[in-house]
């Protein structure tokens, strides 16, 4: 019984050692919605659309995390975060902390000097946060 009673105080201290370290998936959710009407024109700083963290058992993000590409016609644009540069730019609106996409906030992603959208187009999208993280929710939004 003394190797068999070693064997599970080993496992039994281990397991302690190792809690926190593996860990669930961390998902962020989210809804989007088109610009409003008549909003994409051959100007080059429409409101191509917004975006809202959800909160479907999500936390806040990091704003420095997010990273979000545009892609009309064929040719994708990075949109910026933390500056005026890139074809696009993700704007935060509102919440209390600067530094963080906060559950329920809604962000804009403008053009910033390039005409993506005029009038009538379809935009696929994508959005990434933390490494290792699961980002859920649509990808292709109709512009009109």
């Amino acid at each position: 019984m003394g190797r068999e009673w070693l064997g599970l105080v080993l496992m039994v201290a281990v397991s302690l050692m190792t809690a926190g370290c593996i860990s669930e998936q961390q998902k962020f959710y989210y809804s989007i919605d088109d610009s409003i009407d008549e909003a994409n024109t051959e100007s080059s700083s429409d409101i191509l659309f917004t975006i809202t963290l959800d909160e479907k058992g999500g936390s806040d993000m990091d704003f420095s995390d997010l990273e979000v590409s545009v892609t009309q016609d064929g040719t994708t644009h990075a949109c910026s975060t933390t500056s005026s540069d890139g074809d696009c730019q993700v704007v935060q609106t509102g919440g209390e902390d600067n530094s963080s996409w906060e559950i329920g906030e809604t962000l804009n992603i403008n053009e910033n000097g390039v005409d993506i959208c005029s009038q009538s187009c379809i935009i696929t999208f994508t959005l990434s946060g933390p490494e290792g993280a699961k980002i859920v929710g649509p990808t292709i939004l109709n512009t009109t």
